[in-house]
């Protein structure tokens, strides 16, 4: 029987262009970025390399998950819906404070001279775990005022705005 020859796949590289904000943030986290780190310059060569560093040590879809988690603790958190349960599971995915502030911070001025593919752009928030808002039903019952002065109202369920996309597509 002839041995099978498994041909060894060379790590993609995925360049900065190629990665939204919060992924880019994602990935400078994950690289030999200093965590003291401050830009050197207004366009620092070292950003792009940590990123496609850190994108490539996590892997593209790995990175593109937890950014999406980075988002959507994000958007509760400025809302102040967070669980114990979900900040101890960002925790544990980043355990330094400092390190995601100074990150984010840096992925955020990277966009001044690394543009985003429009592809990049489109990354969904996503709650690690139970919504805090509609307990994962995806919608909420509501009394919709329609017209003060008649007092007429509609009610039913609409989509979550916490845990479903803008459009209300599950």
């Amino acid at each position: 029987m002839p041995a099978t020859l498994v041909a060894m796949q060379a790590p993609t590289t995925v360049l900065a262009e190629e990665l939204s904000n919060v992924e880019r943030a994602v990935a400078l986290y994950a690289s030999d970025m200093p965590t003291g780190y401050g830009l050197q310059g207004p366009a620092d060569p070292n950003v792009a390399d940590w990123i496609a560093q850190g994108a490539a040590r996590l892997g593209r879809e790995e990175t593109r998950r937890r950014a999406s988690y980075l988002a959507g603790h994000r958007k509760l958190w400025l809302r102040d819906m967070t669980t114990p349960e979900i900040d101890r599971r960002h925790k544990v995915r980043f355990p330094s404070k400092r390190r995601l502030r100074i990150a984010e911070s840096v992925a955020s001025t990277s966009l001044f001279w690394i543009r985003v593919t429009p592809a990049a752009r489109a990354l969904p928030a996503e709650i690690d775990g139970p919504c805090p808002k509609c307990d994962d039903a995806g919608k909420l019952w509501v009394n919709q005022v329609i017209d003060d002065t008649s007092g007429w109202y509609e009610e039913g369920y609409v989509p979550c705005w916490v845990c479903q996309p803008e459009d209300g597509a599950a």
